[in-house]
């Protein structure tokens, strides 16, 4: 059976770090779509960012989302450094729902649990993509929880311990570890 396990939370809580101690284990890990998306945009000198045209940037995530969702490894975990719902999360915060976007993504069934890491302030660190400060942070783990609850996963906060023990965490919960 292919699973497909997604880690969620806001910019800077420790997935990517979470993603690549999975891989080092043998996971096939699926890297966060939209950062590719905004540093290529970048790179293009173009405005499909979402600071600056967010429902055609949402769109174009969605459907590189869509594409990486089908390229799961068959019968194992997949790890997701983000879910489609996220994208779709971050547009409703930024009140541009789509509702076709919606009705597809319910096609897309991850694993019934979600991880979510929680903002973490001690962790954060700016960059050339990421630039949220932390009322934005926050904004945004509320609206990546709310949208991943409308489509009726269970989550479960990942605690703020040491990337490895998040990790044993996170597999112990699967029945991994």
């Amino acid at each position: 059976m292919t699973n497909r396990v997604v880690i969620t939370g806001a910019p800077g809580t420790g997935k990517s770090t979470i993603l690549s101690l999975l891989e080092k284990r043998g996971y096939p890990i699926h890297l966060e779509m939209a950062r590719a998306l905004i540093a290529e945009q970048q790179d293009l000198g173009t405005d499909l960012v979402p600071w600056k045209n967010h429902a055609d940037f949402g769109f174009e995530l969605f459907k590189r989302q869509k594409e990486q969702y089908f390229n799961a490894q068959a019968n194992a975990y997949n790890f997701y450094d983000r879910g489609v719902p996220d994208n779709l999360g971050y547009l409703r915060r930024d009140g541009l729902q789509n509702h076709a976007l919606e009705e597809e993504a319910a096609g897309l069934i991850y694993h019934k649990e979600v991880f979510l890491t929680p903002p973490w302030e001690e962790i954060y660190g700016n960059d050339e993509v990421r630039w949220e400060d932390t009322q934005l942070m926050l904004e945004i783990h509320a609206a990546l929880k709310d949208i991943y609850e409308f489509f009726g996963y269970q989550i479960t906060e990942v605690p703020k311990l040491s990337p490895e023990e998040r990790v044993l965490f996170i597999l112990k919960r699967l029945g991994l570890k």
